[in-house]
């Protein structure tokens, strides 16, 4: 994986499928975590990171060209 800093808070990152499965795991796992286990989560949290996730599918459909996506 090479993770670079384009611009302050701006990040480029090359990653191989299997790199990229384990972190959106990862963060499906924490979303699901914090929707049985509350204790310690903040709403913000837990929006942010389902809004990445949302993020992460569409850009995923788009380059898959899947229909309804722009």
């Amino acid at each position: 994986m090479k993770v670079e800093e384009t611009r302050p808070g701006v990040f480029s990152i090359v990653a191989t499928a299997h790199e990229l499965s384990a972190l959106v795991a990862g963060a499906r796992m924490s979303v699901s975590l914090m929707e049985t286990d509350t204790s310690g989560v903040t709403d913000e949290a837990r929006k942010a990171l389902e809004a990445v996730l949302a993020d992460f599918d569409r850009a995923i459909a788009r380059a898959r060209g899947e229909a309804g996506e722009p």
